[in-house]
């Protein structure tokens, strides 16, 4: 029996907010990226891409973050970056859209490009889904907390030590610190 799925996305994808690297034409250029899934990624700030039909190595260097759920206060303020061993990745892409543009004057200054990852191997696609899904859980536990923060004694401290930890603004209003928090859960599958 098959079920139909309630959400738009073949993959689950998650906010990465890291710098890439790709090279096109043998010039390197370093993009930011936005969110990542097994299929692909959003890179934001793009000097420039490959047109489409044309592929592009990239490299990634990719955080393992732990499960955060079990983290007492002090332990989220010890934690530090530098204890991740991150994994590198390279593999080929080719850009799927670009954002912002209407006309050939906007290209030019387009900055937002949709990219598809090509051929990825096995031990790729397990390092992407595990990055995805330990974002999401705890992107859920940061909702949680969120949701409890006034009746827990250190409920805004560990909000604003996660939300540091998953790359968001920890000086955030808390109002809009949850929206955000709230789009990035729903975009992990449904928009």
């Amino acid at each position: 029996m098959i079920t139909e799925r309630d959400y738009q996305r073949k993959h689950l994808r998650a906010p990465f907010k890291n710098s890439v690297l790709y090279v096109d034409d043998n010039f390197a250029f370093k993009a930011r990226a936005v969110n990542i899934s097994e299929g692909g990624m959003l890179l934001d700030q793009v000097p420039h891409f490959p047109e489409p039909g044309h592929s592009a190595p990239l490299m990634i260097s990719l955080p393992q973050y732990p499960l955060f759920k079990n983290f007492s206060l002090e332990r989220l303020k010890s934690f530090n970056d530098e204890i991740l061993r991150p994994k590198v990745i390279r593999l080929n892409c080719e850009v799927i859209r670009k954002f912002g543009e209407s006309n050939a004057i906007d290209e030019v200054f387009s900055t937002k490009v949709g990219a598809k990852f090509l051929d990825l191997n096995t031990a790729t696609k397990k390092v992407i889904s595990s990055y995805v899904d330990v974002f999401a859980g705890n992107l859920i536990y940061l909702q949680i907390l969120l949701d409890n923060m006034n009746s827990d004694d250190e409920g805004l401290e560990k909000v604003r030590e996660l939300s540091k930890i998953l790359s968001y603004d920890p000086d955030m209003k808390i109002s809009q610190l949850r929206k955000e928090i709230h789009h990035d859960y729903k975009s992990l599958q449904w928009l």
